[in-house]
């Protein structure tokens, strides 16, 4: 059987809502009595209908607009993306570097910087991580893969940037790729919202 589930703020806005009719209800009934007692002229049930009638529309105008709030809050959350950078090695001296998106959304990456020795090297796409590599010694090149900009990454997808085969004599390979190339990638939500750059160690 289907069942509507809600969030906990969601929960709170509604709880609220239902609070304020039966307060205003509360207080309606409360001062037509009053006006009763005091000799209002008039009828007082009919004097005060109106304006409880106009703080009900008011305060159901507030609650609807305060729980349309509440839930884009909620839904930019349930999408933030979040890039991480993972390492891998094997005893025959293969490294891989790996772009995850460990977060709840997709990331739209819209800038990619690379450099080698603190230098910017122009280019994009697979095309660029052949062009960095081809200044770092001890190290081949086995695979590779990069993106062209604005490049979609879902959440939980990842994209392999490098398969190297490196020197053995190197102790820390990612120690020692760290103080050759730097990777930078700008991203955003799908709700256009920006988050810190991510950035691969530095030496």
């Amino acid at each position: 059987m289907w069942k509507m589930k809600m969030s906990d703020s969601m929960r709170v806005a509604t709880a609220w809502a239902l609070w304020g009719f039966l307060a205003i209800g509360v207080l309606g009934w409360t001062l037509s009595i009053v006006m009763e007692y005091v000799g209002f002229p008039g009828d007082p049930k009919a004097d005060t209908a109106p304006w409880v009638a106009i703080l009900i529309s008011l305060f159901a105008l507030t609650a609807t607009f305060w729980q349309a709030h509440l839930s884009r809050v909620h839904n930019k959350l349930s999408v933030r993306p979040h890039l991480a950078g993972h390492s891998s090695y094997t005893d025959e001296g293969i490294y891989k570097f790996e772009l995850r998106n460990v977060g709840l959304g997709p990331a739209i990456i819209t800038g990619a910087r690379v450099y080698r020795s603190g230098i910017f090297v122009e280019g994009e796409g697979p095309p660029l991580i052949i062009k960095v590599f081809q200044g770092i010694p001890d190290c081949e090149l086995l695979g590779h893969e990069f993106f062209y900009l604005d490049y979609v990454l879902p959440a939980g997808d990842s994209v392999e940037i490098c398969c190297v085969k490196y020197n053995k004599d190197i102790s820390d390979f990612d120690t020692f790729l760290a103080g050759h190339v730097t990777l930078e990638l700008d991203y955003k939500s799908a709700y256009e919202e920006l988050f810190p750059m991510f950035s691969t160690r530095k030496a």
